[in-house]
């Protein structure tokens, strides 16, 4: 049998009577235990037990949940919350400036009587690129969608291939919002997690993350999940979900609209989500590109080999993330002339290890898009590589495969998905990026990188698709294809 609750004087001042009322609504609805309500309310019942003390001021969305759970009027009691706490001098940073209503004897810093516990505000997103360039007209149009007073913020999606500059968009519309998010920003990067554990890893970091410690957090991972969600529509909070590999991943971290916002990027379109603004990254402009690339290594290098800088530029397809990788070699070797370094790039076998910095290499970002396909689907890309280059259609893919066209078609989807593959809107032709296609020409011609990349695939393809011309030939399109639509 529960102990009974310990009476409290409601005239013993506001705190106490606030409580009490907490308690009055709790009984109107039927004096529900605490344990009951907590299924609700998504805290713990000694969180709910404790908001009822009147030895405290719970927070408000502790209160908040509280109300709801026991049918009471949600807005009346913030205001009302919002008054105790200010007159108790609680400090309310976490609240919007316009929200709060200075109350006799409140002000910043201000001690005294019970106070609450501040929750921490939460600063993981990583910082804004100062190499970012182009993308003004994409940059415009999301911004206006992300503002507070642009009505309904659907989560923002933003899809591409390998290297086409996702997170570096994703980075810098972060940055330019985030005062108007003022409740804290909250990152996970969804591609270095498991798709089937990592979900409830990153909503209970979130929630930590939050300010709630763990005896305050629901044991069933479903009601972690309805938490986050929870707060997510009463606080103003914006949530940047990196290389997010497929909807199941992010469909539960994504809440109806409220205050928040949720920023997603992923190489897959995730076309199974609803109800989000969509944004596909092309390759950028060559100017853009050489300006991304005098920014790195210099203005001087830039006017001094100004024609090979734009040769390096094409050669890298005008992908922001070869360029930065590759401006980064350069910066680091100045007595290394551009020139030589566009010459290794458009030689008949390309050298990708030059696009390469640290402990991040382009191919290994190939490599892991690569890996994470089928064996059938590796098996048709190795087949399809020239005819990428120059783009294909699934009929004509079914044929050089000899497979039927919806079985192509899947594959070739499959491949886009993978962001090894871009398909135009407007022909419906897929497209390898020219990186993209000298990696898969080196898995072909026998490569020593990798072998379980090569081995099974490219033993099927020899034996099933024979070819006339050698395995390693260059193809005759050098450039890159890449239509917005």
């Amino acid at each position: 049998m529960a102990r009974p609750e310990r009476l409290i004087d409601p005239d013993s001042g506001p705190l106490a009577e606030f409580a009490n009322d907490l308690r009055a609504l709790r009984n109107h609805r039927g004096k529900p235990s605490y344990r009951d309500l907590a299924k609700t309310a998504l805290f713990a019942p000694s969180v709910l037990s404790s908001a009822a003390s009147g030895h405290r001021l719970p927070t408000l969305p502790v209160t908040l949940a509280f109300v709801a759970a026991c049918g009471g009027d949600q807005p009346a009691w913030e205001q009302r919350w919002h008054r105790l706490a200010n007159h108790l001098g609680v400090d309310e940073e976490t609240v919007a400036p316009a929200e709060k209503s200075p109350g006799p004897g409140a002000g910043p810093g201000r001690k005294g009587g019970p106070v609450a516990a501040r929750l921490p505000r939460p600063a993981q997103i990583p910082r804004d690129l100062t190499t970012f360039v182009g993308r003004e007209s994409i940059v415009a149009q999301a911004i206006g969608r992300m503002r507070p007073d642009a009505g309904t913020r659907r989560p923002l999606l933003i899809t591409g291939p390998v290297g086409v500059g996702k997170t570096a968009l994703a980075l810098r519309l972060a940055a330019m919002v985030a005062r108007d998010y003022f409740e804290g920003q909250l990152y996970a990067d969804l591609g270095c997690t498991d798709p089937r554990e990592g979900t409830d890893a990153v909503v209970v970091g979130f929630l930590h993350a939050m300010g709630l410690p763990a005896e305050m957090l629901p044991g069933d991972p479903a009601q972690r999940v309805n938490l986050y969600r929870s707060m997510l529509a009463e606080r103003r909070l914006l949530v940047l979900l990196d290389g997010v590999t497929d909807e199941r991943q992010v469909r539960p971290l994504i809440g109806a609209a409220g205050r928040s916002l949720t920023i997603v990027t992923s190489r897959a379109r995730l076309l199974g989500l609803d109800d989000t603004h969509r944004i596909e990254l092309c390759a950028l402009s060559r100017d853009e590109s050489v300006t991304l690339l005098s920014l790195i290594t210099g203005v001087g290098r830039m006017r001094a080999e100004s024609d090979a800088m734009a040769v390096v530029a094409d050669a890298c397809g005008n992908f922001p993330l070869a360029l930065n990788l590759l401006g980064r070699r350069l910066a680091a070797r100045p007595e290394q002339t551009i020139s030589s370094v566009a010459d290794q790039l458009t030689r008949a076998d390309p050298a990708l290890e030059l696009i390469a910095v640290g402990d991040i290499r382009l191919r290994d970002r190939f490599a892991a898009a690569y890996q994470r396909l089928p064996d059938d689907t590796r098996t048709a890309l190795l087949a399809l590589t020239r005819d990428l280059s120059d783009g294909t259609t699934a009929a004509a893919a079914a044929t050089v495969l000899n497979i039927p066209q919806a079985t192509a078609d899947a594959r070739l989807e499959s491949s886009v998905d993978a962001g090894l593959l871009w398909r135009s809107a407007t022909t419906g032709r897929y497209f390898s990026p020219r990186l993209v296609g000298v990696f898969l020409r080196q898995i072909r011609g026998g490569g020593d990188y990798d072998a379980r990349l090569i081995e099974g695939p490219r033993r099927a393809i020899l034996r099933s698709v024979p070819r006339t011309e050698p395995v390693n030939q260059e193809p005759a399109f050098s450039g890159f294809r890449f239509e917005c639509g």
